[in-house]
């Protein structure tokens, strides 16, 4: 199956330190037999309204290819990351090549 997430990490952890959680979590899929298929940063942004005393957020999604269950054992560990607020995940049925609409507006 194909599945799409966007996390959040807060915004008070430093630039390096959001980054290297981006990478462990793709090395988590990549290690469990997933095949990451695509993936964005979408860097430091501004939060819609105020999550555990964060009003800004480091913002990544992946669309990965793997079993239902490498996915699960993905957002439980994910969820006991101590920089995580917020996770959305979709599961969908292919990957556009083309750079999401808020990397095509950073780089602007």
């Amino acid at each position: 199956m194909i599945y799409e997430s966007v996390f959040v990490f807060s915004g008070q952890l430093s630039s390096k330190s959001a980054e290297d959680n981006f990478q462990k979590y793709q090395n988590l899929i990549k290690d469990s037999g997933g095949e990451i298929l695509k993936k964005e940063s979408w860097g430091l942004r501004d939060l819609a309204y105020t999550i555990n005393k964060n009003s800004k957020a480091y913002y990544f999604m992946i669309n990965c290819k793997c079993t239902s269950s490498i996915f699960n054992d993905f957002n439980v560990k994910l969820k006991q990351d101590d920089g995580f607020l917020r996770l959305l995940n979709l599961r969908i049925k292919s990957v556009s090549k083309n750079p999401s609409i808020l990397i095509e507006s950073k780089d602007k």
